[in-house]
């Protein structure tokens, strides 16, 4: 939406600011769910399935962690955060992670 357009919105209360943030960040995840131009071929996930947010280091994860059960996709700050073992961690997509510059606060960093 144009600047003005959204202004207009929110004059007329037709929409809050929370709710066109929300259009914003939805607009965002989509963007980065689908394979684009932008997305390298390689890299498969962005995004962190516990966060929700956008992340360079985003690995997958085989754990067995209940708090976090069903997400296998997580960046480091939530693996660190749910103390998951890096030797749960099977992926190695992250350009951090080819390049050897993965390293986690939680216990041993594998290498891959």
């Amino acid at each position: 939406m144009g600047e003005q357009l959204k202004q207009a919105l929110l004059n007329a209360g037709l929409v809050s600011k929370g709710k066109l943030k929300e259009i914003e960040r939805e607009k965002v995840k989509k963007r980065h769910l689908k394979k684009g131009g932008k997305m390298r071929e390689d890299q498969l996930r962005i995004i962190c399935e516990e966060c929700e947010k956008s992340a360079p280091d985003v690995e997958r994860y085989m754990h067995k962690n209940r708090l976090i059960q069903g997400k296998e996709w997580l960046c480091l700050l939530c693996a660190d955060k749910y103390q998951i073992d890096d030797e749960c961690r099977v992926s190695a997509q992250s350009t951090q992670a080819k390049q050897g510059l993965f390293i986690r606060q939680y216990g041993r960093t594998k290498k891959l």
